[in-house]
């Protein structure tokens, strides 16, 4: 058991959704039961399957990840199996497959939805005898592995649809595992957030950004469509923006700013483009004189020039400034 309390240290949160997931590990982690994990893009599957690997007997062994989405069948063969010296084109010595690696351990097997027919075959005979061929070869090897597999898409519904087969659904399922997305995981948001910021600083020898109340706010109204991952990143990105600061909303990325928010730098961003603009109208109509185009502004020629210079390179002062009491007095 308390390997299996180890095995959770990983997996933060207090939501009853990830309460309920814990508890899913420390029930099926020492089992030989194979797993299948489902949730969206970036909720942490393969975290989730070295938590169940760590919970299980097989813990002093491998745990190897495979993603398998974009293979084709001779490699998804030549990976997961292995293949014999000479069996394709630059095969210039036999290799191991991800299979032998995790002999005795955990094969993790994400994407598992994007196999092709044949591939779906091959994994099928693998998992009703345990029995394997490495690519170009005929003997038969053995391999003593617990597979966990994982989708983001609904195997259920492609098996209704015809789309994957109900068999190898069969084989890989003994238990479903459901990963809850992010938006669904209430104050976590927060508690994921300051772990990462603290993690970031850390590797630098920092001390971490704190976030402000309304910071606070955002994370916790933003959907998060790329869920843990997309939080992670942003984190990543706010230990840059403001260190050893707090965090306003202002420093969120712009997808995570409330609207009002957003409204005011869109705002302050018009206001500036029209100010230059205004500025450079009527400097060319006064063929680049600041006197007369700070007359004709209501501003000193000392402010237009300031002005220029805060505005930067979009105002083009079309002749050189002569910067002097006496420039306005000669009508410049």
């Amino acid at each position: 058991m308390e390997s299996g309390r180890a095995a959770l240290a990983s997996l933060l949160g207090r939501c009853p959704a990830m309460e309920r997931l814990k508890g899913q590990v420390l029930q099926f982690g020492p089992s030989e039961l194979r797993v299948h994990l489902f949730g969206e893009t970036g909720t942490g599957k393969e975290m989730v399957a070295r938590a169940l690997h760590e919970a299980s007997p097989r813990a002093r062994r491998a745990l190897v990840a495979v993603n398998v989405a974009g293979f084709s069948d001779d490699l998804f063969t030549a990976e997961l199996f292995g293949h014999a010296r000479g069996a394709f084109t630059g095969a210039v010595a036999a290799r191991e497959g991800y299979v032998a690696k995790a002999e005795g351990g955990t094969l993790f097997i994400d994407e598992v939805g994007d196999l092709s027919p044949l591939a779906q075959v091959r994994l099928l005979r693998f998992l009703e005898g345990g029995e394997y061929q490495r690519l170009g070869e005929t003997v038969a090897r053995r391999a003593d592995v617990r597979v966990i597999s994982a989708t983001n898409v609904d195997l259920e519904r492609r098996v209704r649809e015809g789309r994957f087969r109900e068999d190898l659904w069969f084989r890989l399922a003994g238990e479903l595992v459901w990963l809850p997305p992010l938006r669904e995981r209430g104050t976590d948001v927060l508690l994921l957030a300051r772990h990462f910021l603290r993690a970031e600083a850390t590797g630098r020898g920092a001390a971490p950004p704190v976030l402000r109340p309304e910071a606070e706010a955002a994370l916790l109204a933003h959907s998060w469509p790329g869920n843990v991952r997309e939080l992670q990143n942003e984190m990543r990105r706010l230990d840059v923006r403001a260190p050893g600061r707090p965090v306003a909303v202002q420093d969120l990325s712009r997808d995570l700013q409330p609207r009002s928010a957003r409204q005011a730098g869109t705002l302050r961003s018009a206001l500036r483009r029209r100010e230059a603009e205004l500025v450079q109208e009527a400097l060319d109509r006064h063929d680049g004189s600041l006197c007369r185009a700070a007359t004709e502004l209501g501003i000193s020629r000392q402010g237009l020039w300031l002005k220029i210079r805060r505005l930067g390179p979009v105002v083009k002062v079309p002749k050189p400034v002569l910067f002097s009491s006496a420039a306005c007095e000669e009508g410049e």
